[in-house]
């Protein structure tokens, strides 16, 4: 997890092969986020996503379902 000034950001290793349930699962939680990525690389594969200071974690419909990562 990193801070920034208006947002912070998570990341996570995502495994190669992934199976079908987790892809989900982590499709579910990045799309609670106010914006998200997957990074891929000769290293493997990163997930982030990011998380506004200025958007209240109450707000759901600001945020996905009103779940936090």
């Amino acid at each position: 997890m990193r801070h920034r000034k208006s947002h912070c950001c998570v990341e996570t290793e995502v495994p190669d092969p992934i199976s079908a349930e987790a892809w989900r699962e982590l499709l579910e939680v990045l799309g609670t986020a106010d914006s998200f990525g997957l990074v891929t690389s000769g290293s493997g594969r990163i997930a982030w996503a990011a998380i506004s200071k200025d958007t209240p974690a109450t707000a759901g419909a600001a945020r996905g379902h009103g779940h936090q990562l």
